[in-house]
């Protein structure tokens, strides 16, 4: 039973509301409003000087464009060692009324637990379209990353001059061509290993302002359509010439053909052969894997790998993707999130170049769950040494309680809290104020207190930005990396820190994307529970390079350079 609007031989079944459920809710608002007091996650929103709202430029038509935007990143923009915070803006959509829009924002760390609105000092308070995702990488291997901002109608490439923005789309190569496109989920990579980034933008469905599908609800009220209303847009690849420039290599590299409803995407090499590889997630259609050739092309392998479609051999509304090392077994496997009352997918990778359907062996297989998940991202919140799982909820249909009782339109956020051994329970005693129903597109985390402790940052339609401050994992320990690269790309994107501590054995991934649309914290973070030094650490650089390391003391972050020396992170040494 598909909870959008009947239009085009689509229909909607509309259930009533009792009195049980409506009693049920009633409880479960109070339990919920306990637990935003008691958990490990507060709401540090209004205290940290946050104040932004992501402007969807919601209609009573129910225009489909509206259901997407927008994503937020944490990164250190000034290069001062303190993660600051930016946020994409939507404002005034495509076939809208002209109206002045709303900037997208930056907020600068003060480095107490406050912000500072840099948007205009930046040079960030130009006018980006309808923006729906950011990615963030030192694209130019100058020590300074710059923002990507994709969009309706196209992208945005920000460079980063120390602290300056400079928007140099046209120069580098990226204005959108046969548009307009609906840009969402970008990844930075350098999949031909030549030490420079290389861009992957995803693309979701084909919509124009006057193709726009009327769809309603059994009393003939507006609803959003089915995305099986609009046909599928490629994704695009752009390879980075070293000289600030890209040149579009899709067809090249074998992607040309291949249509979909583009949402997620992550880089990963899946099969260990050292090469960066690309899976990518779709709005019911097939997720790809895209397996790198290692000769500049890419082939799909999606449905022999496994990871194509869901159990029944269904295509799911595939939208924001978990990339981690989840079992300890050295393999990076993928949790994606799906519609209400379609199961999660966990693809566990076996090791063999094929990913095994493990939702349910796990606890998140259930088909019949009723939150609809946009955003997923791994952390180790408790500092336990296993990746966990935070997932951003809320659904796409205002009304959506009248159609499905067990469905509402603000939905909890949750933390998956791993086990030990891959398989997940939902820690409802830790989501402190992640449990408040809101709706969320983007989600990122991050160490912005540089406390070893990762947090939540989220935003979504009509929503205020929520940055979620983790108070837990008290008197646990940890140690994090931060690594420049020589040889490989500067920020280090793709290579691969494993770290042993007595039994556990952990390994972390630098990536640029995942989750939905946005850019979380890239400093490899473990957790070492009771351990006070990291006996054995060995990062292999994508450049192929092995870095060997041993007794590090805990609870620092430290700068690796490649081939280089490893030391206390001078950011974040007492000035």
């Amino acid at each position: 039973m598909k909870l959008w609007g009947r239009g085009a031989g689509l229909l909607c079944v509309v259930g009533l509301v009792g009195l049980v459920l409506y009693a049920r809710g009633r409880v479960a608002s109070v339990r919920d409003a306990h637990i935003a007091q008691s958990g490990v996650f507060h709401d540090v929103t209004r205290g940290a000087g946050l104040d932004f709202r992501y402007d969807n430029d919601a209609s009573p038509q129910k225009r489909f464009i509206e259901t997407t935007g927008g994503g937020v990143a944490f990164l250190d923009f000034d290069q001062d060692g303190l993660l600051d915070i930016f946020a994409v803006q939507g404002g005034p959509a495509p076939g809208s009324p002209a109206r002045s829009r709303p900037t997208c924002k930056l907020y600068r760390n003060r480095g107490d637990g406050t912000f500072a609105d840099v948007t205009v000092a930046s040079g960030l308070a130009g006018d980006y379209g309808y923006g729906q995702g950011v990615a963030v990488a030192d694209y130019n291997n100058d020590g300074w990353p710059a923002l990507l901002i994709t969009g309706y109608g196209g992208v945005h490439l920000l460079r980063n001059d120390h602290g300056k923005f400079i928007d140099v789309t046209a120069q580098a190569g990226l204005l959108e061509k046969g548009g307009p496109h609906w840009s969402t989920s970008a990844v930075w990579l350098d999949y031909d290993r030549d030490g420079w980034l290389d861009l992957l933008v995803c693309r979701y469905a084909s919509w124009f302002p006057d193709a726009e599908q009327p769809c309603a609800d059994q009393d003939d009220r507006p609803m959003y359509c089915a995305p099986t209303q609009y046909p599928g847009d490629s994704c695009v690849l752009y390879h980075n010439n070293r000289n600030g420039t890209f040149t579009d290599v899709t067809a090249r590299a074998g992607l040309g053909a291949l249509r979909g409803r583009a949402l997620g995407a992550v880089s990963l090499d899946y099969d260990f052969d050292g090469w960066p590889d690309l899976f990518v997630t779709h709005d019911l259609a097939p997720n790809w894997l895209l397996h790198n050739m290692r000769n500049g092309t890419f082939q799909e392998v999606g449905t022999a790998a496994g990871v194509a479609v869901g159990p029944e051999g269904q295509p799911l509304s595939g939208m924001g993707v978990a990339v981690g090392d989840f079992e300890g077994t050295g393999r990076e496997s993928l949790f994606v999130g799906n519609f209400s009352h379609q199961p999660r997918s966990y693809y566990l990778n076996q090791g063999d170049g094929t990913f095994r359907w493990a939702g349910p062996w796990a606890g998140v297989g259930e088909s019949k769950q009723p939150y609809l998940a946009f955003a997923a991202e791994s952390l180790d919140y408790d500092l336990d040494g296993h990746l966990d799982v935070a997932v951003g909820n809320g659904h796409i249909n205002d009304n959506v309680d009248r159609i499905r009782g067990d469905v509402t339109y603000r939905e909890p956020q949750q933390l998956l809290h791993n086990r030990g051994d891959g398989r997940f329970e939902e820690e409802l005693s830790q989501e402190g104020g992640l449990r408040l129903p809101r709706v969320t597109r983007g989600l990122a985390v991050g160490d912005y207190e540089n406390s070893g402790r990762a947090s939540v940052l989220v935003s979504g339609p009509n929503e205020p930005l929520a940055l979620f401050r983790n108070t837990g994992a008290a008197g646990r320990h940890w140690i994090g990396f931060r690594l420049q690269g020589t040889h490989s790309n500067r920020d280090g994107i793709g290579a691969v820190v494993k770290l042993r501590t007595g039994l556990l054995r952990q390994m972390r991934v630098v990536h640029s994307g995942s989750s939905y649309c946005s850019h979380s914290d890239i400093r490899p973070l473990f957790g070492l529970e009771t351990a006070t030094t990291a006996e054995d650490i060995e990062i292999i650089w994508p450049s192929g390079l092995k870095q060997r390391l041993s007794s590090l003391p805990a609870d620092h972050y430290y700068l690796v350079v490649e081939g280089g020396p490893c030391v206390p992170d001078p950011r974040l040494l007492p000035h």
